[in-house]
């Protein structure tokens, strides 16, 4: 027998939400019912197709640009959440980019960039979500981060970096606001299917695939069930917790 998730009467923000794998998590949380508000910065033709996507398979959702980066940006995003919903119940700070290069190679401005949007963001958004979740003692805070935090990659210092720093981000909210009923934790997904994992699988390929032990890349649908997994009740007494979705890869 089945475990149903209903999200019904839950508002949800995914932040990066209209393509890869938040575009699955947008999805897969309006199949469950929550409200989705669908973050993007520069996609709004990808947010705009999901929106009615998600409409026609009977949810609900709305797109919202903003880059999370840029606190004005972020503090408009919640001011239009609270006046319109008058409340948050989930966030995904999904967003995320890489700008590979090797160590000696990379300029500051590729640092930058890459822990602005992963780590910067997540902070803006998560700090305002925060508080917003603590007026109804309850909230589930979800964060992207990614197995190269754990398992380092040539060419990628900025954005393990960013994505490690995401799972200690992680663990000090969830020491903090687990007295005020809101779970905060990080998911870390290996190989995926994705827009953004292409190059590296078409160089890698085969030598990649030895690597991990279920011998095949994961799908973006395998991450976002684990994420509306951690957005429900099920899951109220797990918090600050950094969950590998990679197909064995961390443990090989």
């Amino acid at each position: 027998m089945g475990v149903t998730i209903d999200l019904s009467g839950k508002t949800a923000l995914v932040t990066g939400g209209a393509k890869g794998i938040g575009k699955e998590c947008s999805m897969t949380l309006a199949r469950a019912g929550a409200f989705v508000i669908v973050n993007h910065s520069r996609s709004e033709n990808e947010a705009a197709s999901l929106v009615a996507e998600i409409s026609e398979c009977g949810g609900t959702a709305e797109a919202f640009q903003a880059d999370i980066s840029q606190p004005e940006q972020v503090q408009a995003m919640f001011d239009h959440i609270k006046k319109k919903h008058g409340r948050i119940d989930i966030l995904i700070n999904n967003a995320g980019i890489i700008k590979d290069k090797l160590l000696l190679a990379m300029e500051l401005s590729d640092w930058d960039r890459v822990h602005d949007i992963n780590l910067r963001g997540a902070f803006l958004c998560t700090r305002l979500a925060a508080e917003m979740m603590m007026h109804s003692h309850s909230g589930k805070i979800v964060n992207m981060s990614s197995i190269i935090a754990v398992r380092a990659s040539r060419g990628q210092t900025n954005y393990a970096s960013s994505k490690g720093g995401l799972i200690s981000f992680t663990r000090a909210c969830a020491v903090e606001l687990s007295g005020k009923g809101i779970q905060v934790n990080a998911v870390l997904p290996g190989v995926i299917v994705t827009r953004m994992t292409n190059r590296v699988r078409k160089v890698a390929g085969t030598d990649m695939l030895k690597v991990i032990p279920a011998a095949r890349f994961g799908e973006p649908s395998e991450v976002a069930s684990l994420v509306l997994f951690l957005s429900s009740g099920l899951s109220d007494y797990i918090t600050g917790q950094a969950i590998s979705v990679d197909g064995g890869m961390s443990v090989s």
